[in-house]
């Protein structure tokens, strides 16, 4: 595990960020977490999941000047990305990912019970100051440990991410809907778009033109458009079912 002294030796804004990733998951090691420095994620392995802590340096970051991070919290499926490139008339482009949740860290830093949940900057951390770099970390891990990890929880069962922080947070909420069904639970499908539509008033006319493109057989709509994407994601899965099995 990088010792406190490390941490506060390192001087260039990339080594404090890889010293500050690893000294991260030697702290949550018991959690089964560890330090993948070519991608800067912390990452764990939660059965057929992969759960990361992802550090994103500012691009402001100067050597003894500023060191500044801002982090994400995501959920992959490899066996998803596989199910998604064998169904490409069921999916929205690109195709070729196993991306099922995710958004920046801060958001996922309180708890549902007795806590408010965080902001995005809660997520954030500066790493300036040499003396700091330890004591703020501490914090961090602290935090993670309190909010995120539970997150991970929620964020990894179909039936508890449909009306979780993380489903409602996501920043690809098609790619949820899409491991719902990939996950054989069209119910759950349907309450997903039941609630992203009851949270986003006023979307109602491009989510229908989502649906009607899939209903004529076109492709999902392109653009950026999600509540269309959504639309359009929702029927085709419910008219078209199949499972992982």
């Amino acid at each position: 595990m990088v010792t406190d002294e490390e941490l506060q030796a390192a001087r260039r804004p990339r080594d404090v960020v890889d010293v500050a990733g690893s000294w991260i998951a030697g702290a949550l090691a018991t959690h089964g977490f560890h330090w993948l420095a070519r991608t800067r994620t912390v990452q764990r392995q939660a059965g057929s999941l992969l759960h990361q802590i992802a550090l994103h340096p500012s691009s402001y970051n100067r050597t003894d000047r500023l060191v500044s991070v801002s982090t994400y919290v995501g959920v992959r499926d490899p066996a998803f990305r596989r199910w998604r490139l064998a169904h490409p008339h069921l999916v929205a482009p690109p195709r070729d990912h196993d991306f099922v949740c995710g958004h920046l860290l801060g958001y996922a830093s309180g708890r549902a019970n007795g806590y408010l949940y965080g902001d995005a900057q809660d997520g954030d951390i500066d790493l300036t100051e040499p003396a700091e770099r330890a004591k703020r970390l501490k914090r961090f891990v602290a935090m993670l440990e309190e909010g995120v990890l539970p997150w991970f929880t929620e964020a990894s069962d179909p039936d508890l991410i449909v009306n979780s922080r993380a489903g409602d947070y996501t920043n690809n909420p098609v790619a949820l809907m899409e491991w719902l069904a990939y996950q054989d639970r069209i119910d759950l499908v349907h309450s997903y778009a039941e609630r992203y539509q009851a949270r986003h008033p006023g979307t109602e006319q491009r989510w229908t033109h989502g649906a009607a493109a899939a209903t004529a057989g076109r492709m999902s709509p392109h653009g950026g458009d999600t509540a269309a994407a959504m639309g359009w994601c929702a029927t085709i899965l419910t008219a078209n079912p199949t499972g992982s099995g």
